[in-house]
């Protein structure tokens, strides 16, 4: 089971040989290895990165480290101490002065999506804060070890990376003096860097960093512990299961029991069933000889607006056209619609009118005029019926004839603008005309 890696970093003085060998991952390196603790994948090697600093390309770290000795005897006009001293302070106590360690190895914790500019975004801000510079950065996807040595799928890999540390000030010749308080903030940065879960303190746990193997087994002892408490648990809901077997059991002898009452009650509901069958066939009997009395009913009322369609037509074609007045009224109604633009208005509106309802020649409407133009066609019908001493149906029916023969309207056309202009002369439009003019729209 794997678990969720917590940000680290512990850092050393680095081992310049063996890690030159273990981060290059060499043939021999991995021949070396005992097969019995083997903890590298050849076959996931490809995940790995590297990341050397520009100084450092085709430099081994032993010349690397040569070039720092050179520096420090340069700086300094002394020879880098490179080894612990015993000596006694001034009050006569022993104690020993660590040797210098120029080149340190960090070992951080990544997350299997970490990314090698994630690292060096880290890298620089370590830079920044205390000037130890990396000069190496190597990206480890290819270790883990197997919990069941004989089951391929119990890899537990171990995603993490190689950061080679200068620690030295080549300003100064001196290396950098970092306290407690300094590596801890160390740990703060990787995992705010990292994105990742910051580890336990050393001052909470009182746990050293430990070394690969020993991390295992305690990795293991944890995992067994876990183990131990899911069985438990399993035993607990292997009780709880027989439990509900048991109950099962008696819930099914009782369903056998209402298994008998009910099939005595099926059968007659089964009879219930048959009538209610019968029933249901008179009735689609008698539904569809409704439906054919309904679609008999539909043709009579389809030639019923035929005729009726046939002589609204009629009434509004211009017969005995060799007579002088109609050709008269057709050239003078059509005179007044081309000089008056109001009046173009409303017969525009008509035609739009008649034209939306059916799916025509892209009117706006809906089914009935917009208040604009209901208290345009009021008012021309009502100039026009005083001017020609007519009623307002008259004028309606002028207004209709002029647009139907200007716009060609077929029957359905002719038969809603009929219709609706007919209601504004009646006065059913009047309350929102009234509206309107006081400045009220919808």
């Amino acid at each position: 089971m794997a678990t969720t890696a917590k940000a680290s970093e512990h850092i050393k003085p680095c081992n310049i040989s063996q890690s030159e060998r273990h981060n290059r991952r060499d043939a021999d390196y991995i021949a070396s290895l005992n097969p019995a603790m083997l903890y590298i994948r050849k076959d996931l090697a490809h995940l790995n990165e590297v990341y050397v600093a520009p100084d450092m390309e085709g430099v081994s770290l032993q010349q690397y480290y040569e070039d720092i000795r050179v520096m420090v005897k340069q700086k300094t006009g002394r020879a880098m101490q490179e080894k612990d001293v015993k000596f006694t302070d001034k009050k006569g106590k022993q104690r020993v002065r660590q040797g210098c360690s120029p080149i340190r190895e960090g070992v951080v914790n990544i997350k299997p999506d970490t990314t090698m500019e994630d690292l060096l975004r880290y890298a620089e801000r370590v830079h920044e804060r205390w000037g130890i510079r990396a000069i190496q950065i190597h990206i480890h996807k290819d270790e883990g070890h197997y919990e069941d040595t004989n089951d391929p799928a119990s890899w537990e890999p171990n995603y993490h990376a190689h950061i080679i540390w200068d620690w030295m000030d080549h300003d100064t010749g001196k290396s950098f003096k970092l306290n407690a308080e300094d590596m801890s903030a160390i740990q703060d940065l990787v995992a705010e860097t990292l994105d990742m879960q910051r580890g336990q303190k050393k001052s909470e746990t009182g746990i050293d960093h430990l070394e690969r193997n020993d991390f295992i087994i305690l990795k293991q002892e944890s995992k067994k512990k876990q183990l131990q408490e899911e069985a438990k648990e399993a035993i607990a809901e292997k009780e709880e299961a027989e439990a509900e077997v048991e109950a099962a059991k008696t819930e099914v002898a009782d369903l056998w029991k209402e298994h008998d009452y009910l099939t005595s009650a099926n059968r007659t509901k089964a009879e219930r069933s048959n009538r209610l069958d019968l029933d249901i066939r008179n009735k689609t009997n008698r539904s569809q000889a409704l439906d054919d009395a309904i679609d008999a009913k539909k043709q009579e009322v389809a030639g019923l607006e035929a005729k009726a369609d046939k002589k609204l037509r009629d009434f509004y074609t211009i017969k005995e056209r060799g007579d002088w007045q109609d050709p008269m009224f057709f050239a003078m109604s059509a005179y007044i619609y081309r000089i008056d633009e109001g009046l173009q208005f409303c017969i525009k509106a008509i035609q739009d009118f008649a034209y939306s309802g059916f799916g025509g020649r892209g009117g706006k409407h809906g089914d009935i005029f917009w208040d604009n133009e209901s208290y345009a066609i009021k008012h021309y019908l009502k100039m026009f019926a005083e001017l020609a001493s007519a009623t307002l149906k008259q004028v309606a029916d002028w207004f209709v004839w002029l647009a139907s023969t200007l716009g060609r309207f077929n029957a359905n056309e002719l038969r809603r603008a009929d219709h609706e202009v007919h209601d504004i002369a009646d006065g059913r439009y009047d309350g929102r005309i009234q509206k309107f003019q006081q400045g009220i729209s919808r």
